[in-house]
């Protein structure tokens, strides 16, 4: 998480010294805006993916092993909160995918 916000940052920071250094300094500023919003976006995906791509691998790992160790349960559930904090995800949406991702056991 603090490297997708270090990526954000940087990413601003250039758009405005690129800004303060283009002689008519309005003209391109819809576009630049526009290219920031879309970088934004693009990270916030990003940030979601790599999120869900280390969770994958814990499922994987569970399954090798015959079910989830302390520690990926805590990431698992670590990593459901930032879903619904930072990216939009509903309680629902994050419990479904938790049973998804075989946290909890089926009752028959």
């Amino acid at each position: 998480m603090l490297v997708f916000f270090q990526r954000i940052t940087a990413l601003i920071r250039s758009l405005f010294q690129r800004q303060t250094g283009c002689p008519s300094k309005l003209s391109g500023l819809p576009y630049q805006q526009d290219h920031a919003l879309a970088a934004f976006e693009q990270g916030d995906w990003l940030a979601e993916l790599e999120l869900l791509q280390l969770a994958n691998a814990l499922q994987r790992s569970a399954i090798s092993r015959g079910g989830y160790d302390g520690r990926a349960f805590d990431l698992m559930f670590a990593i459901a909160d930032v879903l619904e904090s930072d990216h939009g995800w509903s309680f629902e949406q994050s419990d479904a995918w938790l049973e998804r991702m075989g946290l909890w056991e089926k009752e028959i």
